[in-house]
């Protein structure tokens, strides 16, 4: 007796018994630095001793030295950035720097119609200068042999820059002319809420500069919008607002308990004038820690090279925490663990950065860029090349 199974064939795979594909992973490639604190802590040694000696002529060398160390020991897919910056460059921008703002004092306190005049005259160059470093910092940046690029307009510099000198100098100015140059509460009252739109400003100078940046002939998209700036600068200020409300009040009442203590003599008044100090130190270290943080994500996050999209996932409170810790190490060792405070600074904050699709390099090409300048034009800019470190 023979026994037959029917073998029942399987349906086919009908839409719910389809299992979707996972999304490829982004390869993410940090940066990287290797620089270490016994290293930097002899650059840092000899830039200080020749600043000193030189009364500061050497600020301009030690600068390039500095941060041709932290530029060469950043790698980004194993290839290291460089800066090529002359010093001599920095020099002359910085004394003219500072020589723009000893005439802006000096002409308030000669006349107000002399104090107006500069006021003028800073509104017209300022964004110039502002402009040429940019460019500057810039075309001293290398990676793999491939200078960035700045190409914003100096007509757009100026379309950026001087709303924010008119609003940032001109209240100062206005009361310097019309109070006279001894009223110093009208002006600072006056300049204080001149800086309340600078928050926007902020935003629309980060737009313009790194919009305007390149890396060979791949040029930078930047998506953020004004609001992402308004909100962070919101949050950091709303916090500084309740530190100092609690602060204060705790102020009081620690000078309060120690008059009761101490009686009403002047180890009451050193108490609270010690207490005030150290709060305002710790709100200065939060809430700059805070905006550093914030900012660099905000930034970074938002930011494409061509094809290259970058990414950065700093937090804000274990920066604040190294921040408090290196200032800790700073005050206990009398200012020697500088240079390893900055590396461990640096470290932190370069390798929270990474970058996906960094195979579109290889295609970036070099020639584009450098060939419409010509030697001429090559010169001319190196000539004329500044940073006035504003």
């Amino acid at each position: 007796m023979s026994q037959t199974l029917d073998v029942l064939p399987e349906p086919p795979p009908g839409p719910s018994h389809t299992t979707p594909e996972p999304a490829p992973e982004v390869l993410r490639t940090p940066l990287v630095f290797t620089g270490s604190g016994a290293e930097y802590f002899r650059i840092w040694a000899v830039n200080l001793t020749l600043t000193i000696c030189t009364l500061g002529l050497y600020g301009a060398w030690a600068k390039v030295r500095r941060l041709r160390y932290f530029y060469q020991h950043t790698l980004l897919d194993g290839s290291a950035f460089d800066y090529t910056a002359n010093p001599v460059s920095i020099l002359l921008g910085r004394l003219l720097a500072l020589g723009l703002l000893v005439v802006y004092y000096v002409a308030f306190e000669h006349s107000a119609h002399a104090g107006l005049a500069v006021t003028c005259v800073l509104a017209g160059v300022l964004p110039y200068l502002l402009w040429q470093s940019n460019r500057f910092k810039a075309r001293n940046t290398r990676f793999r042999g491939l200078e960035f690029g700045f190409d914003g307009s100096l007509r757009d510099a100026y379309a950026v820059y001087v709303p924010v000198i008119v609003i940032a100098f001109g209240p100062a100015a206005a009361a310097g002319y019309l109070l006279g140059p001894k009223d110093d509460v009208w002006i600072l009252l006056l300049t204080g809420l001149g800086f309340l739109v600078l928050p926007v400003f902020h935003a629309l100078f980060r737009q313009y500069v790194q919009s305007n940046l390149r890396f060979g002939d791949a040029r930078f998209v930047f998506t953020a919008q004004r609001t992402d700036f308004v909100q962070v600068w919101a949050w950091g200020l709303g916090a500084t607002f309740a530190i100092v409300l609690f602060g204060g009040f705790f102020a009081f009442a620690l000078a309060a308990i120690g008059a009761v203590i101490l009686g009403k003599g002047s180890a009451a008044a050193w108490v609270g004038v010690a207490f005030t100090l150290a709060l305002m130190w710790l709100i200065f270290l939060l809430l700059g820690s805070y905006f550093t943080a914030r900012f660099q994500r905000l930034v970074w996050d938002k930011t494409r090279v061509g094809s290259v999209a970058l990414h950065c996932d700093v937090s804000a409170i274990t920066f604040m925490r190294i921040k408090c810790m290196n200032t800790l190490w700073v005050v206990l060792t009398l200012g020697l663990y500088r240079p390893f405070a900055a590396v461990r600074l640096a470290r932190f904050r370069l390798q929270c950065v990474s970058a996906s699709g960094l195979e579109s390099l290889n295609t970036v090409a070099a020639g584009a860029g450098q060939s419409q300048r010509g030697a001429l034009g090559e010169s001319a800019a190196e000539l004329f090349d500044m940073d006035v470190g504003l």
